[in-house]
């Protein structure tokens, strides 16, 4: 099984793009399936999520 996080991008300031969280796709390899947390409302949403593999976070315990 291997997990991936559902972005969107939030914002953009001076080239460098802000990203939320806002979901999780797991994949079982013939089964994918998707949870989302939130959806991103708001007039800068163009639609767009993308799909990046989760990374162990560094401050996890």
């Amino acid at each position: 099984m291997k997990l991936y996080d559902l972005l969107w991008k939030k914002s953009e300031t001076n080239g460098k793009a802000r990203w939320e969280r806002i979901g999780t796709l797991i994949d079982k390899g013939d089964k994918k399936s998707i949870k989302l947390d939130m959806l991103p409302i708001s007039k800068e949403w163009d639609g767009w999520l993308v799909v990046s593999e989760r990374r162990e976070r560094e401050d996890a315990f």
